[in-house]
């Protein structure tokens, strides 16, 4: 399947030669994608400011806002799929492992897994009857430790499978017990490492040159896509299926450049996505069987939204408008209402000066009271029978200057007295 690679000390002085890696690939920051099912797709990214990861993901066929899921990470986030699950990982602050998993609609406490990552983990599950979980990441020595979860028995320790690494790994079973590991060599050419069921094979060369982590998804058994960020920082692909390898392409034949590698995630046989930084923001692109590849898009930034603003006060109350509070709708039989009054003056006039406002009732019972200082409340007690209602009134005596003429005017306000 290609030449191989030799992953020798001498080596490392071809990488002087080779472009910087762009600052989204420093401890491999790149976005996560994963999906448990048809139309169930999760995509993870950190937060730069603070290191946290988001989240969003399709609900009922739409994608819901970024959420914080917290975290101290010096990392891009990796997650799967495992059974009903998603599993997240991530470096921490401290270089060490971290993952939480979401069952159901609820989302574990940040457990450490512990070693020492200088690269973001690649997380995958074993095809086969067992379900293992394969983690791998980068070590201080550059070289690629893998562990595995086994369902029973829990996880296995780190183990060291050898190499030189540039980059964060990626990892994908696309066949029964086999599990690809795929890197950045130290010329910047992607290299596999292949797992057979019972030992790891030689590391194979891929070619290529590529900037930051590969990605690799399989869509279905014995199917692979292989993606990566290459010339122009332009997403490639190298397709391997029961024929071989196709050898890189540009995706789609497009030339759009992103701002990081890419993540890679596959909820249907029939369709793949793509999904990668640009600036502050994330793009994906789609593939499916109907119509092949889509234009890029834009995901949006990658940002929890700014809550939304408070509701605004009420509007201010209309000249001589009567606010009355009258308890539970109703007012007994005999009681007291309370009653107040606001005055707004209307925009281009003079201050109103109130001299007093008389509040009152009409008819059998009249009731009269009279207030001379702001706020202008009262209690007058109610002259209607048992489930009546009725009126009061406020009549406001005001002047718009200290010498101005004596101004009036009356309003009033339903009320009802309790059956």
């Amino acid at each position: 399947m290609g030449r191989r690679l030799l992953f020798a000390a001498l080596a490392l002085t071809l990488a002087t030669a080779l472009p910087a890696p762009a600052r989204a690939d420093v401890y491999d920051d790149n976005p996560a994608a994963a999906s448990r099912g048809a139309e169930d797709m999760w995509v993870f990214a950190r937060r730069p400011s603070d290191g946290a990861i988001l989240e969003r993901h399709l609900s009922a066929g739409n994608w819901t806002d970024w959420a914080s899921l917290g975290g101290s990470t010096s990392s891009g986030p990796a997650a799967v799929g495992y059974g009903n699950s998603i599993h997240l990982f991530v470096t921490g602050s401290d270089n060490a492992v971290w993952t939480r998993a979401l069952t159901g609609s609820t989302w574990s406490p940040w457990l450490s897994l512990g070693g020492y990552a200088t690269s973001a983990p690649s997380v995958s599950v074993r095809r086969g009857t067992i379900n293992y979980l394969d983690l791998a990441v980068r070590g201080s020595d550059n070289a690629l430790w893998h562990r595995a979860f086994i369902p029973g028995s829990g996880w296995s320790g780190f183990a060291s499978v050898g190499g030189v690494l540039t980059s964060g790994p990626a990892s994908i079973s696309q066949s029964p017990e086999m599990l690809n590991i795929f890197v950045r060599a130290v010329d910047g050419s992607v290299a596999q490492r292949p797992w057979n069921g019972a030992a790891w094979l030689d590391w194979i060369g891929l070619g290529g040159g590529i900037y930051g982590a590969p990605a690799a998804v399989s869509r279905a058994e014995n199917d692979l896509d292989l993606y990566a960020r290459g010339d122009g920082n332009r997403v490639y692909q190298n397709h391997w299926d029961a024929r071989g390898w196709t050898g890189w392409s540009l995706v789609g034949g497009d030339g759009t450049a992103v701002g990081s590698a890419p993540a890679a995630v596959s909820d249907r046989s029939d369709r793949e996505v793509l999904f990668a930084r640009s600036g502050d923001s994330l793009v994906y692109k789609v593939w499916d069987a109907a119509r092949g590849w889509h234009p890029w898009q834009s995901f949006g930034p990658v940002a929890v939204p700014t809550p939304a603003a408070p509701a605004p006060p009420p509007p201010a109350p209309l000249p001589g408008e009567l606010n009355l509070l009258t308890g539970l709708r109703c007012t007994p039989p005999g009681g007291k209402l309370r009653v107040s009054i606001s005055i707004r003056t209307p925009k281009g006039q003079k201050r109103a000066r109130v001299s007093k406002i008389v509040f009152y009732t009409r008819g059998k019972g009249r009731r009269t009271r009279v207030d001379r200082k702001s706020p202008f409340v009262v209690h007058i007690g109610v002259n209607k029978a048992a489930g009546r209602s009725g009126r009061v009134y406020a009549r406001i005596y005001y002047r718009r200057s200290a010498k101005g003429k004596l101004h009036r005017k009356t309003v009033s306000r339903r009320y009802v007295v309790c059956a």
